[in-house]
């Protein structure tokens, strides 16, 4: 009698109040990482992080996640990014700052700022680029591979070549879009203003594209760079 009420003690409250990892799917987990937190506590090399979560970089700190498969993100300074699992793959929501993201044909990434996606052209491996100008201008390159950059509000579509860049412009004129019915913004995040807005013009720029966020991904060692980074769950090829 005694180890069945002890159990209903235990098991009861799990079920009715889950902990994040329970509730959230795992996105992947952090390397080295300066001056970045998620919800207000630092990111620790090693730790998972869960869909729906936001990552902040302070000034002069960076941030690495990881995938698995080889692919990863790094984010600059000052940089805000909400991270989501989806079921294609992983979706890095860009609301400030600059990143650059590596996605392979085993593991998709792909980047967003508002209605607009950033993501491989065809099933091969790219890095791309993103950084903001201003708060109405965003810089996308290409480091490798491929990119198509689409945006949803007018089903408009661009492919952009290695060593070259877009520059998106926010569309003032065009309507916010509503939020989800039921959905809240994670309550870390203050300034939301880039969330559903729609982006447009395609003006391509030849060269650059390191130029872009000054990160550069793709001069880096693909297996050091994950180096002492090994979680059992996101194992690098």
């Amino acid at each position: 009698m005694f180890v069945r009420s002890f159990l209903v003690a235990i098991i009861v409250p799990a079920l009715l109040f889950p902990s994040p990892s329970w509730a959230a799917a795992i996105v992947g987990s952090a390397g080295p990482s300066t001056a970045a937190t998620i919800r207000g506590a630092s990111l620790e090399q090693g730790s998972n992080v869960f869909s729906g979560d936001v990552l902040e970089v302070g000034p002069g700190g960076s941030g690495v996640l990881t995938f698995g498969h080889n692919a990863m993100v790094r984010f600059g300074e000052e940089t805000t990014a909400e991270l989501t699992r989806e079921p294609a793959g992983v979706a890095l929501e860009l609301l400030r700052g600059r990143m650059v993201f590596r996605s392979t044909p085993g593991q998709w990434v792909v980047g967003r700022v508002g209605d607009a996606a950033v993501r491989p052209e065809k099933t091969q491996e790219v890095i791309a680029s993103m950084a903001y100008r201003n708060p109405k201008r965003v810089v996308i390159a290409s480091q490798r591979g491929t990119l198509l950059v689409a945006t949803a509000h007018d089903g408009k579509s661009v492919t952009v070549p290695p060593g070259e860049m877009v520059e998106l412009a926010l569309d003032d004129t065009a309507p916010v879009k509503p939020p989800t019915a039921g959905a809240a913004p994670p309550p870390q995040v203050q300034d939301d203003d880039h969330r559903g807005r729609k982006w447009g013009m395609w003006v391509v720029l030849g060269g650059g594209a390191v130029l872009a966020t000054g990160l550069a991904l793709a001069e880096q060692n693909e297996s050091s760079c994950l180096k002492n980074v090994s979680p059992a769950t996101f194992p690098c090829p």
